[in-house]
């Protein structure tokens, strides 16, 4: 093989024996072994291990000092309503079973590839009724004569694997299962995730109609009002037309909301396996959450998230399958024999005369194979470098999306404050319009201006806490929604 990447197969070396001429064989059996051995002087170097990519603390946003999120986490919100939502969609949905059925397929395989390298042992049994030439090898009375002949045996094989490549192509296998459990875990985050936002986007619109209905309500008082007034001759009439415009403009923001209320509805039932496994909700307030990261993201968020967990189980799959790739360069040193009695009578298939007994070892030494194995080996190479990429990415993704969610839920908490402020405010002036209404200072206009501003303002604050709803899911799917890698686990 010196001096040249390309590798031509040559016939396979096999020696046959017998019990009798084993034994005197052997020197020549050491010698091509030797000769195998040497040949591999110029094999392929091992391959150093790869780079992965890294994060620091000071690539996080800073937000509080919580906790992880745990399996369960849409349980902290207390709503009796998620929680059945949830477990629906974990129980029914397509995403679920698909994610699953892979790691069935990976499972089939790796226990496929294990089969592989271990020993294999096969019984055979047949007969045979046949007419026999008279023109052949066998002579009278056998020769012209049917006749029924029986064979029967068992088969041994085994493969030594000296170089390690089923072992490899076995742990590269388990490592692809480990991925695909990971993704497993990383479906049922993303599906819990999808069902908490669809529900408190069905519980914001809820609020957000009774809002609008009350704004409704409102403005068509203040029409009433003023057109008493007009009847009355108090007023001209000037003002009345603007009213009315502004009492008709709500009625078509609801239909608009009530119309994603309906669609928010049909996506919970698309998540959770249809109308069967949907329960019948009622409208709860949205609960009130802030931003808080644990402690020691760097570290533990590559435990924590399943798809980062899933890529560097990949890489670890790539570079055994490297292994393996490399091993198939060293010679292939397997055994096979068997034991069985072969009879062209069957009476005498049982006698002892019919008994056969053989044993085959066998080498294998790739020499010239017009780069198939060189080939093979740069494949899995390639394929660790977009393992690596991919783990790369995974991290960083997984960094941003962190972040991401953090600076919203910082920018909903930032908004409460004002937002306070300004209901306070509004809500005084609402007391103090009903306290001069009582007192006969003032007349039910006011009273109703004061109500729909504080509505209005009622409404925005409906709008800051989905959003921080959204960003706080968010942030827990980040954080790997619950997902704690098997040997992390195994400490705990």
């Amino acid at each position: 093989m010196p001096g040249t990447s390309a590798f031509f197969c040559l016939e396979s070396y096999k020696m046959n024996y017998s019990y009798s001429n084993y034994v005197g064989r052997r020197t020549w059996l050491a010698t091509l072994v030797g000769v195998a051995l040497a040949g591999c002087a110029t094999l392929p170097p091992k391959d150093a291990a790869p780079k992965l990519d890294t994060v620091e603390q000071a690539d996080f946003a800073k937000a509080g000092n919580g906790a992880w999120p745990a399996a369960d986490w849409w349980k902290q919100f207390g709503d009796a309503q998620l929680d059945t939502l949830i477990e629906h969609a974990l129980a029914n949905s397509p995403n679920m079973a698909v994610a699953q059925a892979r790691v069935a397929q990976a499972s089939a395989e790796s226990r496929a590839v294990a089969a592989e390298g271990g020993i294999n042992v096969a019984a055979d049994a047949q007969v045979s009724r046949q007419l026999y030439s008279k023109n052949s090898i066998y002579p009278p009375p056998l020769g012209g004569s049917y006749d029924t002949s029986g064979d029967m045996r068992l088969d041994f094989s085994y493969d030594f694997d000296f170089w390690g490549r089923n072992r490899s192509a076995i742990e590269a296998a388990l490592g692809q299962r480990a991925a695909a459990q990971a993704e497993v875990a990383g479906a049922a985050a993303s599906l819990s995730a999808a069902v908490a936002h669809s529900y408190y986007q069905w519980q914001a619109l809820n609020a957000h109609i009774a809002s609008i209905e009350s704004i409704e309500a409102q403005r068509g008082a203040l029409v009433q009002l003023e057109a008493r007034r007009v009847k009355a001759g108090i007023v001209s009439g000037d003002n009345l037309h603007p009213l009315v415009a502004d009492a008709a403009a709500p009625h078509q923001t609801l239909v608009q909301l009530q119309t994603q209320r309906e669609q928010a509805a049909f996506q919970l039932k698309s998540l959770v396996g249809g109308d069967r496994n949907m329960p019948a909700l009622k409208a709860v307030p949205l609960p009130t959450v802030k931003a808080e990261l644990p402690s020691n993201l760097p570290i533990d968020l590559l435990a924590r998230r399943p798809d980062i967990a899933a890529a560097r189980d990949r890489v670890q799959a790539s570079l055994k399958q490297v292994d393996s790739a490399r091993a198939a360069f060293y010679p292939d040193i397997s055994i096979t024999a068997f034991a069985g009695a072969n009879s062209l009578y069957m009476g005498k298939l049982l006698h002892a005369s019919s008994r056969e007994l053989g044993v085959t070892p066998a080498l294998h030494l790739p020499l010239f194979d017009a780069g198939r194995l060189r080939a093979g080996l740069d494949e899995n190479r390639a394929d660790v470098t977009m393992a690596v990429a991919q783990y790369d990415q995974a991290l960083q993704a997984a960094v941003a999306d962190v972040n991401d969610a953090v600076v919203r839920l910082n920018g909903a908490e930032a908004e409460r404050a004002s937002l306070d402020k300004q209901l306070q405010s509004r809500q005084r002036d609402l007391d103090g319009a009903n306290k001069r209404l009582k007192a006969g200072l003032a007349d039910r206009r006011e009273v109703l201006r004061d109500q729909l501003s504080l509505t209005s303002v009622q409404d925005q604050e409906i709008n800051r806490r989905v959003q921080a709803l959204s960003a706080q899911v968010d942030l827990i799917k980040a954080l790997g929604g619950g997902y704690v890698a098997p040997e992390q686990a195994a400490q705990q």
